[in-house]
């Protein structure tokens, strides 16, 4: 069970997203480390009684009755701190990408065998209440044999962050663009959707030689094809995905769900757009649970296997492209 945890990284998805979500789940905040004197200045605040470091391996020496490390820290610090939780005995829950490090990946999957602890990335979409009723329905079999899947994330601009500056948009710390931001969502949802199977067909990535702002994606799988589209560039905030089968069809307009199954169309209106926000701390709260599982042991290594195939892809999609520019 996981009572006691502490937070690497207290920006805004920790604030916001996080720490309501625990209190939802009834677990407690025992200790925060952030390097940002403001940032831990705001966990002083915020977090009642947690213990506030401004290193890591401070906090893991002297907290030594936590139950596990949630992860919130931006993309570049994602492995060492993992790797440092694993290390410390703990299970680590962390926010995506997992890491963007295909010989990190290998030494934090290896390390967490040894260790038998969990490594958990954040799958929050795919247990929004619309996502996770569209995924129910296509894997009832009621659509029939799958063949088709379409994921669309439309924004602005990129989610805001609690310090100064657009590290969402300096590769140096995210890692790439809205690829790397949206485009490991909808990676795993995809997954989900069309099976382990799934390969990534083409990729392009606009504009050319600078950070991805709009992202076309095609895949195969046995039997079935998937796109994904991402763009800062859009007008409005939206989000829209589609499924196919043989049988019928879903498609998700934010926050309105039209399943067609043999003529007869079903309508579901939820009570919030998926584009609605970017902190989701119920989303976060209903993942608890399949987050617990694998803690336990119990389908232990599928979320893991899921972050493989989004670090795969992503970086095939980025190799291609430096490629078609060559």
């Amino acid at each position: 069970m996981i009572r006691r945890v502490a937070l690497a990284g207290f920006g805004a998805v920790a604030e916001n997203a996080h720490l309501p979500a625990l209190a939802q789940v009834g677990v407690a905040v025992a200790a925060v480390f952030d390097p940002s004197p403001e940032r831990r200045a705001a966990a002083e605040r915020l977090v009642a009684g947690a213990r506030v470091y401004a290193r890591l391996d401070e906090l893991l020496a002297a907290e030594r009755t936590l139950d596990a490390l949630i992860v919130c820290s931006p993309p570049k610090f994602h492995a060492e701190a993992v790797l440092a939780g694993l290390r410390a005995g703990l299970h680590v829950l962390c926010e995506k990408p997992l890491t963007l490090d295909c010989a990190a990946f290998a030494a934090l999957r290896d390390e967490a065998a040894l260790r038998d602890r969990c490594v958990y990335t954040v799958d929050n979409w795919a247990h929004a209440p619309a996502l996770a009723r569209l995924l129910d329905v296509a894997a009832s079999g009621r659509l029939g044999r799958i063949c088709r899947a379409e994921l669309r994330v439309a924004r602005t601009k990129p989610s805001a962050s609690a310090v100064p500056g657009d590290w969402r948009k300096d590769p140096a710390i995210a890692g790439g663009g809205i690829l790397v931001d949206h485009g490991w969502h909808n990676l795993y949802l995809l997954r989900r959707l069309l099976g382990p199977g799934l390969e990534l067909d083409s990729a392009q990535l606009q504009p050319a030689g600078a950070v991805d702002e709009v992202v076309d994606l095609t895949f195969r799988a046995p039997g079935a094809v998937g796109a994904i589209h991402l763009t800062w560039r859009a007008a409005e905030r939206a989000n829209f995905a589609s499924v196919t089968g043989d049988d019928g069809t879903i498609e998700l307009n934010d926050d309105i769900l039209v399943v067609t199954v043999g003529g007869r169309t079903q309508t579901e209106r939820f009570p919030q757009k998926l584009s609605a926000g970017s902190a989701h701390p119920d989303w976060l709260a209903a993942m608890w649970p399949a987050f617990l599982a694998e803690c336990a042991g119990r389908s232990r290594g599928e979320n893991l296997a899921a972050a493989e195939f989004c670090l795969n892809v992503l970086h095939s999609a980025y190799r291609a492209t430096e490629t078609a520019r060559a």
